[in-house]
């Protein structure tokens, strides 16, 4: 049986590299302040399955709860050291502070304009929505023994208030350091059919929304992650294969990559294909 740790701790982290950082804003665009949770229901938001820490462990992947009012963890399970670099315990006493303290500087400034996006548009949808959206991102961070790695999160909703403030987050973190992407993040939020993907410029801290792909484009991409050639593709969808390659180089600017492979690793990072 796996436990589910709950912390009281209220410990400050400053970031390792900006003696600026100022962990108070990202509380007040979250709205801890006015959540109100009961801890002693968070058994009943999750079933603590024998092979849930193994599976995470095979997957090189890290699951918690967040008590969003807190900012504390209210349970961890997989491979979090080896992942994050850091221990359990780490992340127990310090929390969410503790955890963006280890944040890029840029990467924190970035995580402030997506935890702003993130609020404004949970404001916008109704409940059923949110428990049904994803909302995914990545950052870089540094581990204990100072190597960086880049990590995508994928944050689903356990429960909100009557306002639709988050109360408690199930967070799934894995390394995607393979991708080539510098300079910038990315989020994105998938609520049924709706899909937004944004992209942040890491020097000058700009947002901007991308626009997503189309369902030919879509259909093309599927395809070449099965490793189709552009052949193989043109003749399966009657098209020819110069719009096979027009598409492909279409999409290749749409989302800001250099190639056709790291094209795919994207989509699939982000659950796009």
């Amino acid at each position: 049986m796996i436990s589910i740790f709950v912390t009281n701790s209220h410990l400050t982290y400053r970031s390792m590299y900006d003696d600026n950082y100022d962990f108070s804003s990202i509380r007040k665009i979250w709205h801890s302040d006015l959540l109100k949770p009961n801890i002693a229901e968070i058994e009943t938001l999750i079933q603590a399955n024998p092979l849930l820490h193994e599976t995470l462990l095979l997957q090189g992947t890290a699951l918690a709860i967040v008590d969003i009012s807190t900012f504390q963890y209210l349970g961890i399970w997989g491979d979090l050291e080896n992942l994050l670099g850091w221990s359990k315990d780490d992340y127990f006493d310090g929390g969410i502070a503790f955890y963006l303290s280890t944040f890029l500087p840029a990467d924190q400034q970035g995580f402030v304009l997506i935890s702003k996006y993130i609020t404004d548009y949970v404001g916008t949808i109704s409940q059923s929505e949110l428990q049904q959206m994803r909302m995914l991102y990545d950052y870089k961070l540094t581990h204990k023994d100072g190597h960086q790695v880049r990590i995508i999160q994928e944050n689903i909703t356990l429960k909100a208030d009557a306002e639709g403030r988050i109360i408690y987050s199930l967070a799934l973190v894995s390394d995607i350091s393979h991708l080539n992407k510098e300079g910038t993040q990315h989020f994105c939020f998938l609520n049924g059919a709706e899909k937004r993907l944004y992209v942040i410029d890491n020097e000058t801290n700009q947002c901007t929304q991308l626009d997503m792909l189309s369902k030919r484009e879509v259909q093309i991409a599927q395809l070449l992650s099965q490793n189709l050639t552009s052949e193989q593709i043109a003749e399966q969808l009657f098209i020819s294969v110069h719009t096979v390659n027009t598409h492909r180089q279409k999409m290749i600017r749409k989302m800001g990559m250099t190639d056709t492979t790291d094209l795919l690793n994207f989509l699939k990072v982000y659950r796009l294909i």
